[in-house]
């Protein structure tokens, strides 16, 4: 007999809320994600099938966003943009020692 992946198999092994596993399925059922399809359907007890979800774990860690580091330039030209924003809108500004 083949062995298939529960949902509990799956809050453990990606550990994730059942909830999301769940909307991650149905948004994959409405062609927006790419969460791998269950082999029965959709509706109590969810199987999947191990090297799908492997692949799919694989390609998300893959896709993990670069985070946006700001200079010290980009911080202060920020920082000058909205304290003349502050002052323009009449905000009282206490001034520096």
């Amino acid at each position: 007999m083949r062995q298939f992946l529960t949902l509990k198999d799956l809050i453990f092994i990606l550990n994730e809320s059942e909830a999301t596993i769940r909307r991650r399925h149905a948004e994959a059922r409405r062609g927006v994600g790419n969460f791998p399809q269950s082999v029965n359907g959709y509706k109590r007890k969810l199987l999947f099938r191990p090297e799908d979800i492997e692949s799919w774990a694989a390609a998300v860690r893959q896709q993990q966003p670069v985070p946006h580091i700001e200079s010290a330039s980009q911080r202060s030209k920020r920082h000058t943009a909205a304290m003349a924003s502050l002052i323009q809108k009449g905000v009282v500004l206490p001034s520096k020692k």
